[in-house]
């Protein structure tokens, strides 16, 4: 199985991308972000879990599979969702070519897709549905709170 940008868990998101996020909107800090940011896929941290729990026990496919939610999203969605969360407004800086932008800004596509394992019969969420609580999560974790 490969996986999709993990996201959730609070505390236990140890890759703290998704804090990175939520500090700089609380913060008013500008995101450092491609001028045309392409759209990536995400994966709530416990669905590769249900997967592999699927795959182990309720298909008799086998091979690989890409595990990702449903629903491409970019830089600015993420955004505007942490914004809507926190109350708050995200502010943006293009980066030039060649220049560091924050986690999640990406000028090239990077998206994955998770059709066949759909086809082999597992059922995906679609970001939208667990993205919210997630963000929910990674601000109490923070103590920064709307």
């Amino acid at each position: 199985m490969r996986s999709a940008h993990v996201l959730g868990g609070g505390a236990q998101e140890f890759t703290g991308r998704l804090a990175h996020y939520v500090g700089h909107i609380t913060r008013g800090t500008p995101l450092l972000v491609h001028a045309e940011a392409l759209p990536t896929v995400f994966i709530h941290y416990e669905e590769p879990a249900d997967l592999l729990l699927w795959a182990a026990t309720g298909t008799d496919a086998a091979g690989p599979v890409n595990a990702c939610s449903d629903g491409l999203l970019d830089v600015r969605g993420l955004a505007a969702v942490i914004a809507a969360r926190t109350g708050r407004q995200a502010v943006f800086r293009s980066v030039v070519a060649g220049e560091p932008a924050s986690p999640f800004s990406f000028d090239r596509h990077y998206a994955t897709s998770n059709a066949r394992a759909k086809a082999i019969g597992f059922r995906f969420s679609h970001t939208t549905d667990w993205l919210p609580g997630a963000v929910t999560e990674a601000l109490d974790a923070s103590g920064a709170h709307a």
